[in-house]
């Protein structure tokens, strides 16, 4: 997997960038504020970085400056080398005609004004062309070509899940972290061994998702679209738009003909230290490689201490925005280290395991 540092402290702007990356089939890994960056840095390689110049030092206790941003770029510069480009993100563009060209002498491979076109196509751009002046660029596929003749139609056959991609037919397509986890609650099947269905709203209350019925509407509506360009690019397969997943009357759910396979493999665990507060001992389990921000090592240390932690909690003690609190902590649900209980108003985290 293709791994992107981001660092930006606007969590609508983070959500676009995050989207983007994501769509690429590359895998997103934040941080908020130079610190959260810093330690991300140290010791785990990235292909790219995206940088946005005004942030803070430490989240929730200083303004964002440009000049942060600047040492942060040098800073990563030194430490990566060419090897890992760093596409420069700022608002500022267009405060002087110096600027870019100097992030660019600084060692940055590409500079991107916000706000981004609505598509997101200039940085998607960007990024791929940053990737292959690095060489980094995957050679062309030498699969096999897909058959000749008319399209034949799509007749079901296996969906595999991975955490930023699906295979359907041998085909791959690249997923959003949403998706996954919508295709991983419309893969529950009932005691007659018939998919569940669910509502929108259901989902948006079952995922703890912080959208609309209409964004999960986009998600499967872009994942159906790429689903079909892909089979039929690849395995000359024409894809209706109900092939897969079904919609209407119940609501969204797989389709009968799918079977499904999750291809997500047991992540070898170790322990990481949580808190530097906290006492030499305690302990958190999480899977090899990945990497909790500061708020997340908070969180976790606070629910080793008996604390009935809420998402109130989070926003109140580095005061992030909601989205990015609820972002935080289902990342640790993701991982298995938490769990909701309770109600969606009065409920609170506890560790998985815990009665």
């Amino acid at each position: 997997m293709t791994r992107a540092l981001i660092v930006e402290d606007n969590p609508r702007i983070m959500e676009t960038v995050v989207d983007v990356v994501e769509s690429l089939g590359h895998e997103p890994v934040t941080a908020t504020c130079q610190d959260d960056a810093r330690k991300l840095i140290n010791g785990h390689p990235y292909a790219y970085a995206l940088l946005d110049l005004e942030i803070p030092v430490k989240q929730g206790r200083n303004f964002p400056r440009i000049e942060n941003g600047i040492n942060l770029l040098r800073e990563l510069v030194s430490h990566y080398g060419r090897q890992t480009p760093v596409i420069v993100m700022t608002a500022h563009g267009n405060d002087g005609p110096h600027q870019g060209v100097d992030c660019m002498k600084m060692g940055a491979a590409d500079y991107i004004p916000k706000p981004f076109p609505v598509s997101g196509q200039t940085l998607d751009k960007a990024i791929l062309q940053a990737l292959e002046n690095s060489g980094q660029s995957k050679p062309k596929s030498t699969a096999a070509k897909k058959p000749s003749g008319p399209p034949r139609p799509f007749e079901g056959g296996k969906l595999i899940l991975f955490k930023r991609r699906v295979e359907i037919c041998g085909v791959e397509v690249p997923i959003s972290q949403m998706m996954h986890r919508i295709l991983s609650r419309l893969s529950e099947k009932r005691s007659n061994g018939k998919y569940v269905a669910f509502a929108g709203s259901d989902l948006i209350e079952l995922l703890d998702l912080n959208c609309g019925q209409n964004g999960i509407g986009s998600q499967i509506l872009e994942f159906r679209n790429k689903s079909a360009e892909r089979l039929l690019e690849e395995a000359n397969i024409t894809c209706e738009r109900n092939s897969i997943i079904a919609s209407g009357g119940p609501g969204y759910r797989l389709q009968e003909w799918i079977t499904f396979e999750s291809g997500t493999r047991p992540a070898t665990r170790s322990p990481v230290l949580v808190s530097e507060q906290a006492a030499p001992d305690a302990t958190s389990t999480v899977p090899s490689g990945d990497v909790l921000n500061e708020r997340q090592r908070w969180a976790l240390s606070q629910i080793e201490q008996g604390v009935k932690l809420q998402i109130r909690h989070v926003i109140e003690h580095f005061g992030c925005s909601s989205a990015t609190a609820k972002r935080d902590l289902t990342g640790l649900k993701e991982m298995s280290l938490i769990r909701f209980v309770g109600s969606a108003r009065a409920g609170h985290y506890r560790l998985t395991g815990e009665n």
